[in-house]
């Protein structure tokens, strides 16, 4: 099959614009399904495996550790070569690692094949925003964005939904079974159906230009840090907030209940950040204005134990955390320009991810230090203020939405 668009046939072909845009937003849903499946299984796990905090987290940890080291070889050669061999490349791989995970017999094998999981799941984003850079024009780019990063948060509501169902009908080997089996079969269909445009086909020259360009603007480097805060935030309260609910004293049940409708809010908000980005005249004025809510609604999270309380509050908590998701990757890309679409998204998202690599790590030893969560949703929260305070520094160009 030729998976390449000539310039000939791009006219007939650009309906298929919206064909990428599915396969994008699959494979991005899955690598977030493979990742998030384990922090609802932590109740699970631990008493099986004798977890201590620390390590039932470290497992998340151990995810981010692979995952940030592709982020940047995966932007340079999605510019390069095209996204379609590494999108279906971190699909396949960490699906298979996903099955294996049903045998692993005890900590050291599962943080090590969580650690695989990760090293190509972390290519998906890079090659994924090369995708749609390339396949959609700039009044487009807003609402292929908005769709691509629900994935993200529909990858956090899908495993709070199904993990518990599987767990409770099959046992949860058969919850790394079933995820990594469909996780190769979206692999194998990216593989099949993805198409490439002959802009981005090898091209001569530096191949660390974009390289070049993220660590030579100041924007970029500020727009970095806001995404390890924002990821600091994010990834804090979905890795610990099962246990926090078992520790209430909520069946699995119910606490994938209070996920799914954070999830709902996360799915929600990048669909419609285009409309509130238009209401708020910019971006940055929306990234702000989110972050501001984010502080007080995580804080008063972790002082409610009602289940209904929690429910709605969920909602809600998650909408204004994932409205930032969109803005800032539109932000990094209208920076980079389109040439190093790739690269920018995938050296960004490498510092993004150190804060999903230590968020969990450090929450995990203040629950083991202090023996409670009372502390957890301050340094989760902390991440917020960060970014908030950050956005508000940055003097960027914005285009018109």
């Amino acid at each position: 099959m030729n998976n390449t668009v000539t310039a000939s046939t791009v006219q007939t072909a650009s309906s298929y614009r919206w064909v990428i845009l599915a396969l994008a937003s699959a494979s991005f849903l899955f690598t977030f399904v493979t990742r998030f499946s384990w922090p609802p299984l932590i109740p699970v796990m631990r008493p099986i495996f004798n977890f201590s905090a620390a390590e039932a987290g470290s497992f998340m940890s151990a995810f981010y550790f692979g995952y940030i080291i592709t982020q940047v070889p995966a932007g340079i050669l999605s510019d390069r070569l095209g996204p379609r061999f590494i999108l279906a490349g971190s699909l396949i791989i960490p699906g298979i690692m996903m099955f294996m995970m049903q045998y692993m017999t005890g900590y050291s094998s599962g943080f090590w094949m969580r650690f695989v999981i990760g090293l190509a799941a972390g290519a998906d984003m890079a090659a994924a925003s090369r995708a749609l850079t390339e396949w959609f024009p700039a009044k487009e780019r807003a609402v292929a964005w908005g769709i691509l990063m629900a994935a993200p948060s529909a990858g956090l509501l899908l495993p709070n939904f199904v993990v518990p169902a599987i767990n409770s009908a099959f046992g949860w080997q058969a919850v790394f079974e079933i995820i990594g089996g469909i996780s190769i079969v979206i692999g194998i269909l990216v593989l099949c159906f993805l198409r490439t445009s002959d802009t981005a086909q090898k091209k001569a020259g530096n191949p660390f230009g974009g390289l070049k360009i993220v660590f030579t603007s100041k924007s970029l480097i500020m727009l970095s840090l806001i995404g390890f805060s924002l990821m600091w935030a994010e990834l804090g309260l979905a890795t610990w907030a099962n246990a926090y609910f078992k520790q209430l004293g909520f069946s699995m049940g119910a606490s994938g209940t209070i996920m799914v409708a954070y999830g709902c809010g996360a799915v929600l908000a990048p669909l419609t950040s285009v409309y509130w980005a238009r209401l708020f005249g910019k971006m940055r004025r929306l990234i702000i204005v989110a972050f501001l809510c984010q502080i007080p609604l995580t804080l008063i999270f972790g002082q409610i134990q009602q289940f209904e309380i929690l429910l709605g509050l969920g909602f809600v908590l998650g909408y204004v955390s994932y409205m930032v998701n969109s803005p800032l990757n539109i932000l990094v890309t209208d920076v980079a320009g389109k040439e190093w679409a790739g690269s920018a998204i995938g050296t960004t998202n490498f510092i993004y991810q150190f804060a999903s690599m230590l968020c969990p790590l450090v929450v995990g030893w203040s629950i083991d230090f202090t023996g409670t969560f009372g502390s957890c949703w301050f340094i989760v929260a902390a991440g917020s203020l960060v970014g908030m305070v950050l956005m508000t520094s940055l003097k960027i160009e914005e285009t018109e939405i």
